[in-house]
């Protein structure tokens, strides 16, 4: 299968009533978690990407999905992989921040838009990122959502997904 077949997939699977789980996420600076983390002051490295969220356990299925499918066309490397993964940090970050009403299923619908939009980035080879960032920071922590392409709102999200079959308007109980 290709990385957009496997995309599609994974959309459908979010119609599922119970989403998968996994062990929580931490690679590629980025931690999913049920809990805040300590912070510890003079660390070597820059400090990981947060994303806190009772649905933790499904994000972190979705991270390992998506690496997975796009590891399937070797479309990114140990550079690329953190803004990819940081990317999709952000994309669930600004989802939790926006919404009272959060499920697992439109969480994880928000970080798919978002590797949907970075798909089309790279295989219009417009998926830009520096070899090294610095502090952990990439151009998406302070790209302006006008000119964002994936996710953007929850009410575009469920209207993207819609156009590919799948429906995310329900709770997922």
């Amino acid at each position: 299968m290709t990385t957009i077949e496997l995309l599609e997939k994974l959309a459908n699977d979010l119609e599922a009533p119970q989403i998968k789980r996994a062990h929580k996420w931490g690679s590629a600076d980025v931690i999913i978690s049920k809990n805040r983390p300590e912070i510890t002051r003079g660390a070597v490295y820059s400090a990981s990407r947060y994303v806190i969220t009772e649905h933790a356990l499904e994000l972190s299925w979705l991270f390992e999905a998506l690496r997975d499918a796009f590891n399937v066309q070797s479309l990114l490397d140990s550079c690329s992989k953190i803004k990819f993964f940081g990317r999709l940090a952000n994309a669930a970050n600004r989802f939790l921040f926006k919404n009272t009403q959060v499920t697992a299923q439109t969480l994880c619908g928000a970080v798919l838009h978002e590797a949907f939009a970075i798909h089309e980035e790279l295989m219009d080879g417009e998926f830009e990122f520096l070899e090294i960032a610095v502090g952990n920071e990439f151009a998406d922590d302070y790209i302006d959502e006008c000119i964002k392409t994936g996710f953007i709102g929850i009410h575009k999200t469920i209207e993207f997904f819609k156009s590919h079959g799948v429906d995310l308007s329900h709770d997922g109980s």
